[in-house]
């Protein structure tokens, strides 16, 4: 199993958008992304970076072969053995208090949300319905270029998930930070487009690309039961139901009570 994680909406006051995908055969899937972008011809131009294929990065779409692109490797994820699962954080909604103590920083509040929502994310997807193991060894992933990043997020999954485990077999072995550009993490572009698509619906751009683009996501994933990608289709269900009814893509929009009696101090 590999786990990608990415983010939308970095620097916004209104949404943040935290993106999970679950890879649990990384092979056949990274091929099936690469194969779309020969046969579209979307090659890297860029002397800056030593990589064969153009990144597939929303925040930079200007093209229709930039669609086209998406479009196809939305069919490659509806396809493929894999799963994404996301938490949109809607700020206005946002309460220091169920991450601190009143006389702490904000700033700090929010480290330890984005942690705690992070963790939160990958909990319900270790074991099934049965309580058996999903996956052992996995390998985790997270965007260089993330604010999740500076917030020690890796630091604290680390210590989550295997400070007391006793063994030869952790649910993830591995925690590292990526950068998406590079031809080997086509699975963390896939990730960004997904999680992309998301705050363009929260927040829709005057850029006509990235609203192809989402609007195409919004499309496809409408015979898996998704009706709309915002939240007037998602803040109806909760955390606990979303794996059960969405196993292919969910997006689980926090409310500040579902934290109360759940902080922990990092």
């Amino acid at each position: 199993m590999r786990i990608y994680i990415d983010e939308s909406g970095t620097n916004s006051d209104e949404w943040l958008v935290i993106g999970m995908l679950f890879v649990p055969n990384h092979g056949p899937l990274h091929a099936a992304l690469c194969d779309v972008k020969n046969k579209i011809g979307y090659f890297n131009k860029s002397p800056k970076r030593n990589a064969r294929h153009k990144e597939t990065h929303l925040s930079e779409f200007r093209s229709n072969r930039d669609v086209q692109v998406a479009e196809n490797w939305v069919d490659v994820f509806l396809t493929y053995d894999c799963y994404f699962r996301s938490v949109v954080i809607d700020w206005s909604l946002w309460n220091g208090k169920y991450f601190g103590d009143a006389f702490e920083a904000d700033a700090l509040k929010r480290r330890r949300a984005y942690k705690k929502w992070a963790e939160m994310l990958i909990q319900p997807e270790l074991r099934d319905s049965e309580g058996e193991p999903r996956f052992y060894h996995a390998k985790l992933y997270l965007d260089k270029l993330t604010a999740l990043r500076g917030y020690d997020v890796l630091d604290h999954l680390q210590n989550r998930f295997t400070e007391n485990y006793h063994g030869e077999s952790p649910f993830i072995d591995s925690f590292q930070h990526a950068d998406s550009w590079r031809d080997a993490n086509q699975c963390l572009q896939l990730c960004d487009l997904l999680t992309g698509s998301i705050y363009q619906k929260l927040v829709p751009s005057t850029n006509e690309f990235k609203l192809a683009a989402s609007a195409c996501v919004e499309t496809k994933l409408a015979p898996f039961g998704v009706e709309r990608l915002d939240g007037r289709f998602w803040r109806q269900f909760a955390q606990t139901t979303l794996r059960q009814r969405f196993p292919k893509f969910s997006e689980w929009f926090w409310r500040p009570l579902q934290q109360a009696g759940r902080r922990r101090r990092s």
